[in-house]
């Protein structure tokens, strides 16, 4: 049996339409009502647009309608107030697309000038042919967790820039190291940095012998091969002959940044934790949340996909979803012209970064997704960023319906549709 959602539908014609022009410190409110018109400019302070709101809200009683549906423009963080607000006092609240509203603009007036007068006049019509989008209210538990992962991605971006100026750093101080970014973090590398502070002058001064001795206390598994490079690396980047000071704040230097590096590290792992705590307490709410499964996700990537989609039962179907996420498709065709179809991209970035950054290990041979990965390479010579972008739709969309199943994974039925798996079942 096929159970269908139906949308309760509201009576718009008792509401009134108030939109908003939101700035950083001023409202631009704008509705019509029985032929009047009301436009007021005020603070963008709670207290104020309380007042404001309450005295809209006594206007439509007096006209005989029931109640306020405030619409405005997402702008960062400086609408929260307003938004807020309207749904403590009992209001209806939507959003409306400020792409839709600056073309719309155009249509209206039929220039392209841009007033705070004139912005809110634009989005009362787009109110009144609802192309509106929804105001999601996630809950609390879900507020923690998409902050945490911004925070979460902010410290990979700070990761990835220490990395490069530690690695940019190393170029002046160890001109000729020719190891990896990456054994810089490890055994050997961090013994390298306690003991020499990647200084090659000091490397030299103590002599070949020394260096072995404190390098394999340090680091009791590094091979001597390693041992014999570092060596002369060492000894190439001091015949560059720089000034002891420079040297010494290099190093110095060095050493900063590697501290702030192993803080944001540590910081990132706290968070990720944090993360898992929420996830196990969502699951308590709601069953159906997909366990963690090996070799498909993990309860951090798990945590990250539901900190960017909210609660996946405000979905209808996969499609809002995808359109959520900015992986719905585009198409341009006109007469005979057909153009490639494309993504649209206008959905959350974060979700769709998280998605690719779940994918990638999947993609590998021999793991869920490599057949299909490759086959999309290989034989059709499709461009590997766009393959993934298709495992990425494919892998939110099998999601989605193993969240609505609420059955366990079975890798059997993730890429076979369902009449097959059917047909299939019944023959085993």
């Amino acid at each position: 049996m096929k159970v269908t959602r139906t949308a309760q539908k509201i009576n718009m014609d008792n509401i009134v339409d108030i939109s908003v022009d939101v700035h950083k410190d001023t409202l631009c409110f704008f509705f019509e009502i029985d032929g009047a018109e009301f436009s007021y400019t005020c603070s963008n302070r709670t207290t104020i647009i309380e007042k404001r709101l309450i005295s809209y809200r006594d206007i439509a009683l007096e006209h005989g309608r029931k109640g306020l549906r405030i619409i405005c423009e997402p702008t960062g963080q400086f609408q929260n107030k307003l938004m807020r607000t309207a749904r403590r006092l009992g209001f209806f609240t939507n959003y409306v697309n400020a792409e839709s509203v600056a073309k719309f603009r155009v249509v209206e007036s039929n220039d392209n000038n841009k007033t705070d007068k004139k912005d809110p006049r634009v989005i009362n019509t787009l109110g009144k042919l609802n192309k509106v989008i929804r105001f999601r209210m996630i809950g609390e538990k879900y507020l923690m967790l998409r902050k945490l992962h911004k925070i979460c991605d902010e410290c990979d971006v700070a990761i990835t820039s220490h990395r490069c100026r530690i690695s940019k750093l190393l170029v002046e101080l160890f001109c000729d190291y020719s190891f990896k970014k990456d054994f810089l973090y490890s055994n050997s590398g961090l013994a390298l940095v306690a003991q020499y502070g990647c200084n090659p002058y000091r490397i030299v001064d103590d002599g070949y012998q020394i260096f072995c001795r404190k390098m394999r206390k340090a680091a009791p598994r590094i091979m001597s091969r390693t041992l014999e490079r570092l060596w002369e690396d060492a000894n190439s980047s001091v015949l560059n002959v720089l000034p002891p000071g420079y040297v010494q704040v290099l190093e110095q230097y060095l050493y900063d940044r590697l501290d702030d590096y192993f803080n944001v590290l540590e910081r990132k792992e706290k968070i990720t934790e944090q993360m898992v705590e929420i996830l196990e307490k969502l699951r308590l709410d709601d069953p159906l949340i997909p366990p963690p499964t090996p070799h498909v996700i993990s309860e951090k990537n798990l945590a990250r996909l539901l900190a960017e989609t909210g609660p996946l039962s405000d979905f209808a179907n996969w499609r809002k979803l995808m359109r959520y996420a900015g992986l719905n498709l585009k198409t341009r065709q006109s007469g005979t012209y057909q153009g490639q179809n494309k993504i649209s991209k206008k959905g959350r970035k974060l979700l769709r970064k998280v998605l690719q950054a779940i994918v990638l290990p999947l993609v590998k041979k021999g793991r869920l997704y490599g057949e299909f990965y490759h086959k999309k390479k290989d034989e059709t010579k499709m461009p590997g960023n766009k393959a993934m972008t298709i495992v990425a739709r494919h892998l939110l969309k099998k999601i989605f319906g193993w969240y609505r199943s609420g059955e366990a994974f079975d890798e059997r039925r993730f890429f076979t549709c369902q009449s097959r798996y059917e047909t299939m079942a019944k023959a085993a």
